[in-house]
This record gives structure tokens, C-alpha cells and sequence, in this order.
């Protein structure tokens, strides 16, 4: 079989296809699932939503990038309104948006995982080479000395003045220039994502994708073929206009927390545990004001993390605690998460050149779930528990506590109404942030859990080789299988287990 990628927005949309594998999705998960089962002799058809957007198609515009790479073009978020999610909807996934972050499963998380889940096989040995294989497929290397930025050495400087704990993190890019929108992609492909690591080598081995073409349903989850029926999109990814079907032995979902879980809903497939158990690990931005320009939007916007308060091994939970990461945004999204509007928000967006900012993140437990909603869109409600609250108002201690001592005029947290720190005496205001419901901008990027890998069907949706349960050859391989936080940034954690997943599978039906 030959390889390559095929836009459905073409007037010659295929006929009917067949393969021995469907993987719906291209993202970390999708695109390492293919490769690895492409390679192993196995015919795989991969079905993407989004685009294939490369080089100077990443256009560097905020709202053409945000249309044309996100989900629902940037605008999804709970039922609620309280909390944004951001997810992908490009060929090979959120690697394309992200902010290029690597952080391994920590052990403490494998721990976790064998003792309150019964997933036993996942011991420090069994994933090590899995492990290993992610961080090369990344070409994962720390941040070097001369890519971290004024804003990120800001807060680091902060950090060691106040006696805080922290890290320059792992990052997978290689050749960068510091253009600094790593989150509405990268026009110089410096990104070593499953764009341009996976596919490439899937296709080479006869993998095929298909761009614009939206998984709506599977159906004969139980028989020996698996009919996927397909929805063709126009060229902008607006509008349905065809259908097709693509029959496989095996089905591989692979689409982020939130769809994944929803697809199967949608077909009526597994058990009870479908779309239950959402992790959306919110994040909670906080602004610096500083007299001299920072120029935060030059250079690798994520570089620098304070980890005073982050705990690995938690007993209950894992992966805990709380971090704080440097991040900066294009002027578009920095806008709409200040607390600010007409002349006020100018005078704010006026002083963009001299502002540090950073990302409160603070693990949550399962909190939430999807639902099948209407007119073919998920329906995601979350609560957000007073402890995890507690725990974003302790971040924004550190935070506000570390930009203080490296010399910031103020620091504001952009909630309604907003809380101003400007010295030690205001770090008691941040202990009244209610973040009640649409009264903060957060921000969920790690969508996890909605379709929980357990050692029993009393308590998971996925079983530990993938498989979901009720069902002959459907498997789930993506962050919607991991039953606790996996890591604070997930494209490690899911091409680790995605490779895992997919050399057992491959192994089995060889």
C-alpha cells in the first residue's frame, strides 16, 4: 500500500476504504499508533478533522490560526463558561500548539497508577524504553542557556531570591529563532512533533491519512469489521459536504479526552465509565508589571518553571500540588484574558512590552465528563473543587512572591474583580480569589481521564491493553485513558503509552 496525506475537501472525494487498522486522530497518540503498526506490516487508514497546516501556512495571525488549528477555533470551554478548552484540530495534533514543553510520567505516577488502579504491568522497567523512545522521537533537550528569555529569566531570578525551587525544562524544538508563537504553530518547523517525527515515517511505511474528514460514528463495535462512517468538510473546515465509510477489524480512538470520549457516546459503545472521570488540570494565568520593557513575546515563551509546590508521589493522588510556568501569549489571546475593556483595556495592552507572565497549574482529580450534545458537540461539565482552588491560591502566592523579588511594579491576577499585589503586604488579597464560575480566565490544555484505564471493569472504560471494554477490536490510545494526571504537560506521557499500547497490539494480531 502507498503512503501519504489526502485532503476529503477535494470535489474527488475516495470511494468506500478498507484497512486492517482505522486510527481516529493525528495527534501524539494517532500518529505514533500508526507508525508503529504501519511499520509493523499492518494497513493503516488515519482519519484527521483538521487541516495539514506547515511553514508559512502558520501564518503567525491569531484569528486565522485560531480558526483554522483549534477545536471549535479556540472558543470550546465547559457548559458553564468558567473554564477554556483548548485543544487541536491540525494534522499531528497538539504538538502543533502546544508550548513545546516535555515532561516525562513522573514514577511517583506509575506508582500511583499500579497501586489504586491495578495496572501492574506499568512498572519504572516495563515503560523505560518507551519512555526513552519519546524523548528521542522529541529530540528533547533542556532549554538552553541562551534561548531563555527576559521575561522566563525574570522569573527565575525571582525564584532564586526567594528561595524558591525550580527548573529550566525539557523542550522539543530544534533550530529555533524565538519568533515566540509556538501556540498558534511554528512557520519554521522547528517543532519535533508528530507532524513532521511520526507521520512522516508512517507514511513511508504506507500509512494513509485523510485531512477534513470528521469521524461521526462506529458502528459493529462487535463484529469482525468495524464500519467508521465519515463526514468529508470543505477546505476551511466549516461545512459537511459528503460522506464515506472506512471498514477496519480495528479501530483505534485517538482524538483528545473530550472527542474520543464523545465518539464513543455517540455510538452507543462501552460501559458505564465513558466519558466520566474528565481531568481538565485548569491553569490559571497571573500578569507582572515591570518599569522596563521585558519584550516577553521574543524567544521561547516557556522556558522556566517554579516547582516549590509540586509533589509527584502524592499518596492519594499522584501527581499534586501546584507550578508555576512563564508562558506569553500573541497580543490577540493576552487581550481576551485581561479583565479590562475599552480605554481601560488600550492602557493595559499599552504596556504588552512590559509584562511577565505565567501559568498557575495545579493537577486536579477527576472532576468532570462529557456528554454526547447536541448538533454533534461535546457537552463538558466540570466542577471545580474548592481544594483545587486552594491550591491555584497558593500557586499565586509563589508566583506573586517571585515577581516582587525580582523588582516587578505590580502583579495582577485577571479575575473579575481583578486582585492587584504591589509588595508583601497584598499577598494576603490573593486568599480571597473565589473563582467562582466565568470570574477567571482558565485555561485547560491536558485534557485527561474520560476514558480510564483500570485492571477492572468496576472501575475503568479501557482495559490495560487499550481495548474498551463491550467491545471486539476498539481501542482507545490517548490522554483519555490515563486515569490520574499523567505529567503537568501530556505529549511525552501519550506518545510513551501510545507506543506501549500499539507494540502490544501489533505483537498480538501479528
Amino acid at each position: 500500500m502507498s503512503g501519504g496525506i489526502e485532503s476529503l475537501a477535494g470535489a474527488a472525494r475516495p470511494a468506500d476504504l478498507a484497512a486492517d487498522v482505522c486510527v481516529i486522530g493525528s495527534g501524539c497518540g494517532g500518529a505514533t499508533v500508526a507508525r508503529v503498526l504501519a511499520e509493523a506490516g499492518r494497513e493503516v487508514v488515519v482519519l484527521e478533522e483538521g487541516p495539514d497546516r506547515t511553514g508559512l501556512e502558520l501564518t503567525q495571525r491569531d484569528a486565522e490560526m485560531y480558526d483554522q488549528l483549534y477545536m471549535d477555533r479556540g472558543g470550546r470551554s465547559t457548559d458553564d463558561l468558567a473554564i477554556s478548552v483548548l485543544s487541536a484540530r491540525v494534522l499531528g495534533g497538539g504538538g502543533v500548539i502546544n508550548a513545546s514543553d516535555v515532561v516525562p510520567i513522573p514514577h511517583g505516577v506509575l506508582a500511583h497508577w499500579r497501586r489504586r488502579f491495578g495496572l501492574g504491568e506499568l512498572t519504572d522497567d516495563a515503560l523505560a524504553p518507551f519512555a526513552a523512545r519519546a524523548l528521542e522521537d522529541l529530540s528533547a533537550s533542556r532549554v538552553e542557556e541562551a534561548q531563555i528569555n527576559r521575561a522566563n529569566a525574570l522569573l527565575r531570578r525571582g525564584a532564586e531570591r526567594a528561595g524558591l525551587r525550580g527548573e529550566v525544562m525539557l523542550h522539543n524544538r530544534v533550530g529555533c529563532q524565538g519568533m515566540g508563537t509556538c501556540l498558534i504553530g511554528c512557520p519554521l518547523n522547528a517543532k519535533r512533533n508528530p507532524r513532521f517525527v511520526a507521520i512522516p515515517a508512517a507514511v513511508a511505511a504506507g500509512a494513509r491519512f485523510f485531512t477534513r474528514a470528521r469521524a461521526r460514528l462506529i458502528e459493529g463495535a462487535s463484529a469482525e469489521v468495524k464500519a467508521v462512517h465519515v463526514r468529508t468538510l470543505d477546505a476551511r473546515g466549516y461545512r459537511e459536504t459528503g460522506e464515506l465509510v472506512v471498514r477496519a477489524p480495528i479501530v483505534i480512538v485517538a482524538c483528545n479526552a473530550v472527542a474520543s470520549a464523545e465518539l464513543l457516546l455517540r455510538s452507543g459503545l462501552g460501559n458505564a465509565h465513558v466519558g466520566r472521570n474528565l481531568i481538565l488540570q485548569p491553569q490559571l494565568p497571573i500578569v507582572a508589571r515591570f518599569a522596563e520593557p521585558v519584550n516577553a513575546f521574543r524567544g521561547i515563551p516557556q522556558a522556566y518553571a517554579i516547582t516549590e509546590l509540586e509533589v509527584e508521589d502524592h499518596p492519594e493522588h499522584g501527581l499534586w500540588g501546584s507550578r508555576v510556568e512563564a508562558i506569553m501569549g500573541t497580543p490577540g489571546i493576552v487581550s481576551t484574558l485581561m479583565p479590562f475593556v475599552g480605554r481601560e483595556s488600550e492602557r493595559m495592552m499599552a504596556q504588552y512590552d512590559r509584562i511577565a507572565a505565567s501559568l498557575l497549574l495545579a493537577p486536579d482529580a477527576p472532576s468532570g465528563h462529557v456528554e454526547a450534545g447536541e448538533h454533534g458537540r461535546p457537552r463538558i461539565r466540570y466542577t471545580h473543587a474548592d481544594e483545587h482552588k486552594a491550591r491555584l491560591r497558593a500557586a499565586a502566592r509563589v508566583a506573586a512572591r517571585a515577581y516582587l523579588a525580582a523588582g516587578a511594579i505590580e502583579v495582577l491576577v485577571p479575575c473579575v474583580p481583578p486582585v492587584v499585589v504591589r509588595g508583601e503586604r497584598d499577598l494576603s488579597r490573593l486568599d480571597s480569589m473565589s473563582l467562582r464560575p466565568a470570574s477567571a480566565p482558565l485555561l485547560s490544555a491536558h485534557q485527561q481521564g474520560t476514558l480510564r484505564m483500570t485492571g477492572s471493569a468496576s472501575s475503568g472504560a479501557v482495559d490495560p491493553d487499550g481495548l474498551v471494554r463491550g467491545t471486539r477490536g476498539v481501542y482507545a490510545m490517548d490522554a483519555s485513558i490515563f486515569p490520574s494526571s499523567a505529567s503537568s504537560h501530556t505529549m511525552a506521557p501519550i506518545l510513551t503509552m501510545a507506543r506501549y499500547l500499539a507494540e502490544k497490539l501489533a505483537a498480538r494480531s501479528g
